[in-house]
């Protein structure tokens, strides 16, 4: 036995690489700071998972029925399910992605939508992420959902085509804006490739759903780029009052 543990670890590199780093820079969780893990147990159980009856729509949980009441007067442009609120410590773990390139985490929150998408009857799908502007992609130096996106689409076995979505207007933040004014700031922001993705239905990822200003701005291009249905899954989604996130 011992010699078969070590002829996977001599054919891994990259195992090997992770062991010795966590080794001399022992992880900690990005939730509670805690040593010993990326993400501790503690924190994965504190994380309120969005579950049960699900608008078909919008996917906020119901007591009853099949579509909620906001979705009952004016829908999406796109169906969407979400993983869990957003709230402590998926806030901090988001917030950590959100400056730190964490291929564990982008890697385990992409194992958290991959559940979401098997559990639905959605057709094959294009997989593509939201896009940053230019100006916070050159000071962070990579967009965080493009590490969650690619690293589903991998999993699924979908094909995942970065920069065929584009933002063509640096809008300032969200933070602190109301519902109407957010999709007044996110209007005519994004423009899709036309002849890429004509025909196909599409997989949108983010980190958070909170009004869905960003994602109906986003299916608006598409649209204009005659795509089939659209389907959306984000980590997180925001309360009805909480408007205090913003990629």
């Amino acid at each position: 036995m011992p010699h078969l543990i070590l002829g996977r670890y001599l054919n891994s590199p990259k195992s090997i690489l992770g062991a010795c780093l966590d080794l001399l820079f022992p992880p900690r969780c990005v939730g509670c700071n805690r040593p010993g893990t990326f993400l501790c147990q503690n924190c994965i159980k504190n994380i309120a998972n969005i579950s049960g009856r699900l608008c078909i729509s919008c996917g906020l949980p119901l007591k009853e029925g099949n579509v909620c009441l906001s979705c009952q007067s004016e829908t999406y442009p796109f169906q969407i399910r979400s993983y869990a609120w957003y709230r402590e410590p998926l806030r901090r773990a988001l917030l950590h992605l959100k400056y730190r390139p964490n291929k564990r985490l982008s890697d385990w929150f992409a194992d958290r939508l991959a559940e979401i998408v098997e559990r639905e009857s959605w057709p094959r799908m294009t997989v593509l992420s939201v896009p940053l502007s230019k100006n916070k992609y050159h000071r962070r130096g990579y967009n965080q959902v493009d590490l969650v996106a690619s690293s589903l689409a991998r999993k699924l076995g979908l094909p995942f085509q970065p920069n065929i979505l584009r933002r063509i207007k640096d809008t300032q933040s969200q933070v602190g804006l109301s519902p109407e004014a957010r999709k007044h700031n996110v209007q005519g922001a994004f423009v899709a490739e036309y002849r890429k993705l004509q025909g196909a239905c599409i997989l949108l990822v983010d980190d958070l759903f909170t009004t869905g200003a960003t994602l109906s701005a986003c299916t608006q291009a598409l649209m204009l780029a005659d795509v089939g249905e659209i389907f959306a899954v984000t980590i997180a989604r925001a309360d009805h009052s909480d408007f205090v996130f913003s990629t």
